[in-house]
C-alpha cells in the first residue's frame, strides 16, 4: 500500500535539476568515460530543426534491400545496419517487428510521444521511427518527447520548439498519473504524498507554461515546461517498487586521479542507490594500481596518469565507508585497443603494454597468419587479445589476480572478456598463434590452420578452445580458494549461452554447474524491457538457483530514464536477484535522480554475501506488504494466513541459526503454494509476491548448498 509521508524539501529542487530525465545524451559503445551528463534540453533551449533522410518508409525486402540478409530475407522489421526507417499503418503489421538492437520512436499527431524500446505498436493516427546503429544514436539525440515531426518525401525533420516542451511536460504528467494508478491498484509500497504533491505542482506549472505560450513568451514557457516535466517525471519515478534486499551493481571506469575526485564519484554512486561497484581495475592491459606482478613480467606497472598514488586503495576505502561492495573488474584476455590513444595512457594507442612487452603472446586471427606483430580483431575492430591457450599468458593474468586478492581488501573479483575474440565467420576465427597450432597438433595430430569447418576435427578444435577458457576459470577458482577462500568470483557473460559458446567459446553455464563462479552478471544489450526480461528468463532457466544480476545498458545506450527504470523492473520480474547498469561514466544526472527517487529509493543489501540473512531481512517487508494489502489486493483471510507463516519463517531464520533454514523453506513453500490459489487477488500484486518468495527460496537453497 502507498506509504504516507511528507515530501522531502529537496524533491522539487532535484526535479528542477533533472529536467532532461527523458533526454539523456546518447552514447556510442565506445563513448568517453567523461561524457557530458546533460543535454541542451535540460536547460530548456529551443533548437533549430535537424534533418536526416529516411532509408525507407514501410520497408519490404523489395523496397529496402539494405534491410535483408544474404538469403534475401528481411532482418527484424526489415531494418538494416545504421538505417533510419518509418513505419505507418500502411506497413500492414500492428508493430514494427524490430529487434532490441536499435531504438523506436512513436509519433502521434505530428509529435513524438514515446522514445525507446523495440517492436513498438504503430499508432492509427501516426507512425513509428526506428533507427539502428548511427541512426539510433541520432534519434536518441534529437527525437525527444514532444518534438515536432515533419516528413517530406524521404526527408525527416525534427524540431524542438517551445510547444514541444509544453507537450512533453503534459505527456510526462499523464504518464506519471498512469503509473500512480497502476501502483495503487497493485498495492505497491511508495511515498504517495510525495507523488500527489509532485503531480499537483507539475499540473500548476504546466498551466502557467501554457499561459506563457499563449502570450507569446516562449522562453518563459520553455523554462516553466522544463521544470514541470522534471517534477512530473520525479513523481512517476516515486511510484516504482524499491526492494530492500537485492544486488545493485554499476560498472565504473576510473578517470579520477585524486582522492577528492574519487570521493565525489562515490558520493554520486551512493546517492543513486547502488550497493556494488565493479571498478575497472585492469583494462587495456594496464592496472590502475602499482603492480609488482606487471613489473616482474616486464609490463608497464601502472596506468601512466595514475602513477604517484594508489587509487584502488582509495576506491576501496571510500566504498566501504558507504557500505558499498567494491569488486575488481578485470579484462582477462582483451588487452589493448586502437581507440586507447588518450591522455590517460600518454597518448599511446594500439596493442597495449602487455603486447608491447610480449608480442609473442598475441592471439592470432586466421586471416592474419604470417603477418608481423600483433593484429587487432576483425569482428571486434581495434581490439587486441592475448591467446588463452598460452601458459605464459595464463600465468601472467593469474599473477595479477593473485596480487589483487593478496594486497587489497576487495569484495570480489569480476572477470570480463573471459573468452576468445568473436570467432565467426571462418576467416575471423581465433587463435592460430604458433603455440596454439603446435599444441593442438601435438594433441590431435593436425595443424588447426589446415582444418575446414566441415572437417570432423573442427568440432574438436572448438571444444579445445572452449576448454582453454573453462580450465582457466577453474584455475582462478582454485587459486582463490587458497589465497582468499571467502572472496566471491563473478563473471560478465553474454546472456545467450548458445551465442557465447559458438562464437566466443564462453561456456558460463558449465562454470556455474561446476561452482567456478559465485554469481553472474549476464549482459543484456537490448533497448526494451521485453528484451532484457527475455534474456533474464533464459539465464535463470539455465543457472537454476545461482545468483543472477542481469546487466542492462540504458546509460551507454542513451535510453530515456523511464525506459531504464522499466528495464530494471522487467529483469526483477523475470526472476533476477538484482540488477546492474553499464556504465557509470555515461550515467546522466537525470538517470541518477530517477534511480534515487525510484527503483533504488530504498537502501538495499546484496544477497550473495549472507543469503540467509538476506532472506531474513526481506521477509519483514514482504509480510508487511501482504498485511497492508489485505482487502484491496488480497482477501483478508489469505493475507492473515500468509503473514503468520512468513512471521514464523522470519523467526526461524533469526533465532534457529542453520537449523532454521529447512523449516523456514517449508513455510515459504506453503505460502508460495497458497499464493497460486489466491482468489480475487490483484494479478500484479500476486505475481510480485510469488516472484519474491521464489527469490528467497533460491537464497536459502544457496545457504544449504
Amino acid at each position: 500500500m502507498p506509504v504516507k509521508r511528507s515530501i522531502p524539501p529537496t524533491f522539487l529542487a532535484a526535479a528542477a535539476l533533472s529536467a532532461a530525465l527523458l533526454v539523456p545524451v546518447p552514447s556510442a559503445a565506445a563513448a568517453p568515460a567523461d561524457a557530458p551528463r546533460t543535454s541542451a534540453a535540460a536547460v530548456g533551449q529551443i533548437q533549430a530543426p535537424v534533418s536526416r533522410d529516411l532509408d525507407a518508409v514501410d520497408p519490404t525486402a523489395e523496397t529496402n534491400p539494405g534491410g535483408v540478409d544474404t538469403n534475401g530475407q528481411c532482418f527484424p522489421g526489415c531494418r538494416g545496419t545504421n538505417q533510419l526507417l518509418a513505419y505507418t499503418p500502411a506497413f500492414g503489421s500492428p508493430s514494427t517487428g524490430t529487434n532490441q538492437y536499435g531504438q523506436d520512436v512513436v509519433v502521434e499527431n505530428g509529435r513524438v510521444t514515446a522514445v525507446g524500446g523495440s517492436n513498438r505498436a504503430i499508432p492509427a493516427d501516426g507512425l513509428v521511427l526506428s533507427g539502428h546503429g548511427t541512426a539510433a544514436k541520432w534519434l536518441a539525440a534529437n527525437a525527444q518527447i514532444g518534438a515536432k515531426v515533419d516528413i517530406d518525401g524521404r526527408r525527416l525533420t525534427l524540431t524542438l520548439d517551445a510547444e514541444a516542451y509544453v507537450v512533453r511536460a503534459e505527456l510526462l504528467r499523464d504518464d506519471a498519473v498512469a503509473r500512480l494508478g497502476r501502483a495503487k491498484d497493485s498495492c505497491t509500497e511508495f511515498p504517495e504524498s510525495d507523488v500527489d504533491e509532485g503531480l499537483a505542482a507539475a499540473g500548476e506549472t504546466i498551466g502557467a507554461a501554457r499561459a506563457a505560450l499563449g502570450r507569446g513568451e516562449e522562453a518563459e514557457a520553455v523554462a516553466l515546461a522544463t521544470q514541470a516535466a522534471a517534477t512530473a517525471t520525479g513523481a512517476g519515478d516515486r511510484t516504482r517498487e524499491s526492494r530492500p534486499v537485492e544486488g545493485r551493481g554499476v560498472w565504473v571506469r576510473p578517470k579520477e586521479t585524486t582522492p577528492e575526485a574519487i570521493r565525489a564519484t562515490m558520493d554520486r554512486i551512493e546517492h543513486a542507490g547502488f550497493n556494488m561497484v565493479y571498478l575497472e581495475t585492469v583494462w587495456q592491459g594496464y592496472t590502475i594500481f602499482p603492480s609488482d606482478a606487471a613489473k616482474a613480467a616486464g609490463v608497464e606497472s601502472q596506468r601512466p596518469n595514475m602513477k604517484g598514488f594508489d587509487p584502488l586503495k582509495v576506491w576501496i576505502e571510500e566504498a566501504h565507508a558507504r557500505g558499498i561492495e567494491l569488486h575488481a573488474w578485470t579484462h582477462t584476455f582483451f588487452v589493448g585497443s586502437e581507440g586507447a590513444g588518450d591522455d590517460s595512457v600518454g597518448g599511446k594507442a594500439g596493442p597495449g603494454p602487455i603486447l608491447r612487452a610480449h608480442p609473442e603472446w598475441a592471439a592470432v586471427e586466421r586471416s592474419d597468419v604470417g603477418k608481423e606483430g600483433p593484429q587487432p580483431s576483425t569482428m571486434e575492430p581495434g581490439y587486441y587479445w592475448v591467446d588463452p591457450a598460452m601458459p605464459e599468458v595464463r600465468d601472467y593474468v593469474r599473477s595479477v589476480f593473485r596480487e589483487l586478492m593478496t594486497d587489497y581488501d576487495i569484495d570480489g573479483l569480476h572477470l570480463d572478456y573471459i573468452r576468445y575474440p568473436v570467432s565467426l565467420p571462418y576467416d575471423s576465427s581465433f587463435s592460430y598463434s604458433d603455440y596454439s597450432r603446435r599444441k593442438f597438433a601435438d594433441e590431435h595430430g593436425v595443424d588447426p590452420y589446415t582444418l575446414k569447418q566441415t572437417d570432423p576435427l573442427w568440432k574438436t578444435f572448438d571444444a579445445w578452445r572452449e576448454a582453454n577458457v573453462t580450465t582457466f576459470v577453474q584455475s582462478v577458482r582454485e587459486m582463490q580458494k587458497q589465497v582468499d577462500p571467502g572472496l566471491p568470483l563473478s563473471g560478465a557473460v553474454f546472456a545467450d549461452p548458445v551465442d557465447g559458446l559458438s562464437k566466443k567459446f564462453q561456456n558460463w553455464a558449465d562454470w556455474i554447474d561446476k561452482d567456478y563462479l559465485d554469481f553472474l552478471t549476464g549482459m543484456s544489450f537490448g533497448s526494451s524491457p521485453e528484451s532484457v526480461a527475455k534474456d533474464t528468463r533464459v539465464m535463470r532457466d539455465r543457472v537454476g538457483e545461482a545468483y543472477l544480476y542481469t546487466a542492462t545498458y540504458g546509460p551507454i545506450n542513451g535510453s530515456p530514464s523511464d525506459v531504464m527504470g522499466d528495464q530494471l523492473q522487467a529483469v526483477k520480474d523475470a526472476d533476477s536477484d538484482g540488477t546492474a547498469l553499464f556504465a557509470y561514466n555515461q550515467l546522466t544526472d537525470a538517470q541518477v535522480e530517477a534511480l534515487h527517487d525510484g527503483v533504488y529509493r530504498t537502501k538495499a543489501v546484496a544477497p550473495h554475501a549472507d543469503p540467509a540473512g538476506a532472506a531474513r531481512d526481506a521477509l519483514g517487508p514482504i509480510r508487511e506488504r501482504i498485511a497492508d494489502a489485505a482487502g484491496p489486493c488480497v482477501a483478508r483471510t489469505d493475507a492473515v494466513k500468509a503473514s503468520a507463516r512468513l512471521k514464523t519463517a522470519e523467526t526461524l531464520l533469526k533465532h534457529a541459526g542453520g537449523h532454521g533454514i529447512a523449516p523456514a523453506k517449508r513455510q515459504l513453500a506453503t505460502v508460495l503454494a497458497d499464493v497460486k490459489e489466491w482468489k480475487d487477488a490483484d494479478d500484479a500484486f500476486t505475481a510480485g509476491i510469488g516472484r519474491d518468495l521464489r527469490m528467497l527460496t533460491r537464497w536459502l537453497e544457496q545457504t544449504e548448498g
